[in-house]
C-alpha cells in the first residue's frame, strides 16, 4: 500500500515537474523568438540607395517607401526619434536624450535622478526627467516611451548600440525608440562603439564589426534591436566644412560602409523569424535634395516585394513615424497600447523604388508652391473684386469693354481652382512646366469664355467644379492629389479623405448646383439629394472623412432645405438642426468606429470621449477656438473675408433691387446656403478660416459676376444650362 503510495506521488510530482516545464518553455517561447531589428541611417535620401548594392538588392525582396518624419515641431533632431515611441507627437532634444550604458557611475546618477532600477538594464537615459518636462504642455499629451512599455509588459527585451556623437556633443537619439517609459533599454552599447578614423568627419566612425559582435550577443533575448548607425549624420553636422567634391567622396564611403554592415546582418539574422527596417527618423541630406519625407525600407517574413501604406495615410507608399512602434508589435504578436499610428501594410508593385521616385518629385512641388500658389490666388481675386468695388465706390459706370474685360477677370479667379485641380492630374515636378501648365490652361479657358461673353459661362463652371470635385472624393482623390488644394502629407495634418481647403470649394458649388437644378426643374426632391449626397461624401469614413466639413455641409443642407419649404430659421429649427447634425455625427462615427479597421479621426475622438468623460469635449473645443483665433490674427485669409464681406455689402447696397431679386429667387437660396454653411464650417473646424475664406470668396465673385452682368438674361441662361 506504501509502495502504491509513493509511486502515485512519484507519478504527481513528475506531472507537475513537466507542466512548469512545459509552461515555462511555452511562455519563454510564445513570441516564436522573432527579432526586429531596425537600423538608423539619419540623413538618407533616396539618391542614397543607387549607390548602395547590397540595399538595391534587398529592395528587390522587400517593401519601399517614404516616412513623414515630422515631430511636434519640425522634421530634424530628436522630436521625431521619440515621435516614434510614443502615443503622438512628442518633443525632445539632444540635451533630454543622454543616454549612456549604466555602469556603476551612470547607474547611481540615473538612480539619483529618476529612480531605483528594479532590474538590470545596460542603458539608461539620466535626463528622462527633463524630457517629461519639455512635453507636459505638449497638446498632444504624448504616452512617452510607448514602444519599450509594450515590450516591457510583455516580458520582451530591447536593445540599443550606437551613436551619432560628435568630438563636442553627446547625440544618443535612436536609443529614445526602444527605451521604456523610465527610458531604460535592457541591452546595449552606446558609449564604447566608435573607432579614431581621421578621414570620417571630426576624425571618429562606427565599429560595425563590434556591433555585429553586440548583436550576436543579444540576438536570442532581444526582441527589438536598434542600429544606430551615426556617420551619415555626423557628415551632415560636418558637411559645412567639407568642398562639394570632399562631402560626396566621403559620403560615398559612409554609405559603403553602411551597405556592407547591411549585408553581414543578413547573413546572421533569419528571414522566417526576423524583421529588418531601414530608416532615417529626420528627413534628408538638405545638401542633396531636401527631402521631407524620408525613405524606409522592410524586409523579413510576410513582407512582399512592393510598397508600404498604413492605414494612417491611405496613400500607397506612404507612412507616417507613428506607424513604426504599431508595425514592430504586429510583428511580435503584441497588442499596441498607446499608438496613434497603424501597423504598416505592403502592396505589391514590380517596380517600387522608380514608383516611389515618381511620386516623391510631385509631392514635393505641391508642398513647396502650396502656400505662394493660394495666397498668389487670394491676392489676385482681392485685386479684381476692390477694382470692381471702386468702380461702384466712385459710380463709375464702365463701358461695354471694360465690363468685358472685368467679367473676363472674375471669370479668371473663378476658374483658377480648377486649373489647379486638372493639371495636379499629370503629376508635373517642375516649377516652371507647373506655372506654364496654369497659364497656358487659363488662358485657353478664358480666351474660350472671352469669345462667348455669355453670364452662363460662370454656371458652366459651376457644374464642372460639382462633377469633377464629386467623382473625385468617390474616387478618393484620383484627379487631385497632388493639387495646390489638396492635403499635404509633408505636413501630415491630413493623409486623406478631403482638406479644408477643398471643402470650402465643394460646399459652394455643392449649395450653387443644387439652386442650379431647382432653378431649372421645379424639383424639390432633386436639390436635396444634391446636398444629402455631398454632406454624405465629405462625411462618409472611407470617402471625404472631414467632421467640420461634415457639419459645415449639413448646417447648409438644412438651411437650404428651410428655404425651399419657406421656413424661417427660428429657436425651434435651430434646436431641431443641433439635433440633426448630432444625429449624423453620432451615426457617421458609429459607422467608422464599427465598420472601418482603423477609425478615422471621428472614431477615435468619440473614442476619447467615452473613454476620458466629457472634458474631453471641452477640449477640443478649446484647441478649435484658439486655433481659429490665431489663425485670424496672422493669417492672410482673414483679409480675404474681411474684404469679401466688405465688397458684399457694398454690392448689397449699391445694387439693391438686383441683389435682392437674386437673394429670393431658388439660386440665391444656394447662395445664402452656402454663407451659412461657411459661417459653421469656420466655427468647428481647427483651421476654419481658409474653409471660410474659400467659400465666401468664389460665392463673391459669382454674385458680382451675376450683378454686373446681363440680369434680365441671366434667368433664361440658368434655364438653359440647368
Amino acid at each position: 500500500m506504501n509502495r502504491y503510495k509513493e509511486l502515485v506521488i512519484a507519478i504527481m510530482v513528475l506531472f507537475l515537474i513537466f507542466i512548469h516545464a512545459e509552461y515555462s518553455f511555452c511562455h519563454d517561447n510564445h513570441y516564436g523568438n522573432k527579432n526586429v531589428y531596425m537600423i538608423i541611417v539619419n540623413k538618407m535620401t533616396l539618391s542614397d540607395i543607387d549607390n548602395m548594392p547590397n540595399l538595391l538588392g534587398l529592395i528587390e525582396d522587400s517593401s519601399i517607401g517614404l516616412m513623414n518624419v515630422r515631430g511636434l515641431n519640425g522634421y530634424r533632431g530628436a522630436e521625431s526619434f521619440a515621435t516614434i515611441n510614443a502615443s503622438n507627437k512628442a518633443f525632445a532634444n539632444y540635451d533630454s536624450s543622454q543616454f549612456h550604458n549604466l555602469d556603476k557611475e551612470f547607474k547611481a546618477i540615473y538612480e539619483s535622478r529618476i529612480g531605483l532600477m528594479d532590474k538590470q538594464y545596460e542603458v539608461g537615459n539620466i535626463q528622462m526627467g527633463r524630457l517629461y518636462n519639455q512635453n507636459e504642455d505638449n497638446k498632444y499629451s504624448p504616452f512617452i516611451g510607448a514602444l519599450g512599455y509594450t515590450l516591457h509588459k510583455s516580458g520582451l527585451k530591447t536593445a540599443v548600440f550606437g551613436n551619432s556623437d560628435t568630438d563636442e556633443e553627446l547625440i544618443r537619439t535612436s536609443a529614445l525608440i526602444p527605451m521604456d517609459p523610465d527610458g531604460l533599454i535592457d541591452y546595449g552599447n552606446v558609449d564604447d562603439i566608435l573607432v579614431k578614423d581621421n578621414f570620417y568627419p571630426y576624425g571618429i566612425r562606427t565599429d560595425y564589426d563590434k556591433i555585429l559582435d553586440e548583436i550576436e550577443r543579444v540576438k536570442s533575448d532581444a526582441s527589438l534591436i536598434v542600429v544606430d548607425t551615426g556617420d551619415l549624420n555626423r557628415l551632415n553636422s560636418y558637411g559645412a566644412n567639407l568642398s562639394t567634391d570632399e562631402f560626396y567622396q566621403k559620403r560615398n564611403v559612409i554609405l559603403n560602409n553602411i551597405d556592407e554592415f547591411i549585408e553581414g546582418l543578413l547573413n546572421i539574422i533569419d528571414k522566417d523569424n526576423s524583421l529588418l527596417m531601414i530608416l532615417s527618423p529626420n528627413s534628408g541630406e538638405e545638401r542633396i535634395d531636401g527631402n521631407r519625407l524620408s525613405p524606409i525600407i522592410i524586409w523579413g517574413k510576410n513582407v512582399m516585394k512592393g510598397i508600404v501604406v498604413s492605414n494612417t495615410t491611405r496613400q500607397n507608399g506612404i507612412i507616417a513615424n507613428l506607424d513604426i512602434s504599431p508595425t514592430v508589435v504586429k510583428f511580435l504578436d503584441l497588442k499596441p497600447e498607446n499608438m496613434a499610428g497603424n501597423p504598416i501594410e505592403y502592396v505589391e508593385i514590380e517596380d517600387s523604388l522608380n514608383y516611389i521616385k515618381s511620386i516623391i518629385g510631385p509631392i514635393n512641388l505641391m508642398s513647396k508652391t502650396r502656400s505662394k500658389t493660394l495666397s498668389t490666388y487670394g491676392t489676385i481675386s482681392l485685386v479684381i473684386i476692390l477694382l470692381i468695388i471702386a468702380l461702384v465706390l466712385l459710380n463709375i459706370v464702365p463701358n461695354e469693354q471694360i465690363l468685358r474685360g472685368l467679367k473676363t477677370g472674375l471669370l479668371l479667379i473663378y476658374v483658377l481652382p480648377l486649373a489647379f485641380m486638372i493639371i495636379s492630374s499629370f503629376r508635373i515636378d517642375n516649377l516652371i512646366i507647373f506655372i506654364l501648365a496654369l497659364t497656358l490652361f487659363s488662358s485657353l479657358v478664358i480666351y474660350v469664355f472671352y469669345k462667348c461673353n455669355s453670364s452662363k459661362n460662370i454656371l458652366v463652371v459651376t457644374y464642372l467644379y460639382f462633377i469633377l470635385l464629386f467623382f473625385d472624393i468617390l474616387l478618393k482623390g484620383y484627379f487631385t492629389k497632388y493639387s495646390v488644394l489638396s492635403h499635404d502629407p509633408i505636413i501630415g495634418a491630413r493623409y486623406f479623405g478631403i482638406g479644408n481647403e477643398m471643402v470650402g470649394l465643394f460646399l459652394m458649388v455643392s449649395c450653387m448646383t443644387a439652386g442650379l437644378l431647382y432653378e431649372k426643374y421645379s424639383k424639390k426632391i432633386i436639390p436635396i439629394l444634391v446636398m444629402i449626397g455631398t454632406t454624405v461624401l465629405v462625411g462618409h469614413p472611407n470617402l471625404g472623412a472631414n467632421v467640420g466639413g461634415t457639419i459645415a455641409l449639413l448646417s447648409s443642407s438644412i438651411y437650404f432645405v428651410c428655404g425651399l419649404y419657406g421656413k424661417n430659421l427660428n429657436l425651434k429649427n435651430t434646436i431641431l438642426t443641433l439635433f440633426i447634425i448630432g444625429m449624423a455625427i453620432g451615426f457617421l462615427g458609429y459607422l467608422d468606429i464599427r465598420f472601418s479597421h482603423s477609425p478615422t479621426h471621428l472614431g477615435n475622438t468619440l473614442l476619447s470621449i467615452n473613454e476620458k468623460g466629457i472634458g474631453f469635449v471641452k477640449n477640443i473645443i478649446d484647441r478649435k477656438l484658439l486655433m481659429n483665433v490665431r489663425l485670424i490674427g496672422i493669417s492672410f485669409w482673414t483679409r480675404v473675408i474681411i474684404i469679401n464681406i466688405f465688397a458684399q455689402i457694398i454690392v448689397s447696397h449699391y445694387y439693391r433691387d438686383r441683389v435682392n431679386s437674386f437673394m429670393v429667387s431658388r439660386l440665391g437660396n444656394g447662395y445664402l446656403s452656402c454663407i451659412a454653411g461657411s459661417i459653421i464650417g469656420f466655427l468647428v473646424n481647427d483651421s476654419g478660416l481658409i474653409l471660410s475664406a474659400i467659400s465666401i470668396n468664389m460665392a463673391t465673385i459669382l454674385l458680382l459676376f451675376i450683378v454686373i452682368g446681363e440680369q434680365d438674361k441671366i434667368g433664361q441662361e440658368v434655364d438653359e444650362i440647368g
